[in-house]
């Protein structure tokens, strides 16, 4: 009997498999590697960006905090010394009011008062410049004031209805009414002590 030698290896099929296997891996890696790449450079991008807005956002909110506490150190300045004033100036004013009202003589107008720390500026309008004297001569015999100054006196044209251009003769005729404004001294010994209400 012959005996059946066979030196050539024996050739099997390899399975497929593992290089479909190792395929599949290599292309899932690489996905997962470009999605990382992806993810980094556009956070990277973000970072760059939001930095910037941190900065900018940074400087505002110290600008705003530098006027916030300013504007609170000058609201309480301010707050200090309107007290402080006020509780240095507070007086009765309605007898002062009625005062400069019945000084008034006969045909005047009285537009404003303003009060000050020691004076009340006036302003009224008045027919005739006698009847500033008389009136600024009565703020001076009053128990309530101490001085009275004339600031300043202009005069001013009545017009009723339409402006009508008038001749000059016409308007030699027409007296101008006069708008003064005074100044007078309160006399606070007399208010405090004396002032009727």
């Amino acid at each position: 009997m012959v005996p059946d030698i066979n030196l050539l290896p024996q050739l099997e099929k390899r399975s497929t498999t593992p290089k479909l296997f190792y395929s599949l891996v290599t292309v899932i890696v690489g996905l997962i590697v470009a999605y990382l790449l992806f993810l980094f450079f556009t956070s990277k991008s973000d970072f760059s960006r939001l930095s910037a807005e941190e900065k900018t956002l940074t400087t505002q909110y110290e600008q705003l905090q530098q006027e916030l506490d300013a504007r609170q150190s000058v609201n309480h300045g301010s707050l200090e010394e309107s007290v402080t004033f006020i509780q240095g100036v507070s007086y009765p004013v309605t007898p002062l009011i009625d005062e400069t009202k019945t000084l008034l003589p006969t045909q005047t107008y009285l537009r404003s008062y303003v009060f000050g720390e020691n004076t009340v500026n006036i302003e009224v309008d008045f027919e005739t410049m006698t009847d500033i004297s008389k009136y600024i001569e009565r703020l001076l015999k009053s128990s309530y004031f101490t001085d009275a100054q004339i600031n300043t006196v202009s005069n001013f044209d009545i017009e009723i209805g339409e402006h009508k251009e008038l001749t000059p003769e016409q308007k030699f005729k027409e007296v101008p009414r006069y708008s003064v404004s005074i100044t007078a001294t309160i006399d606070f010994m007399y208010l405090a002590g004396g002032a009727r209400s």
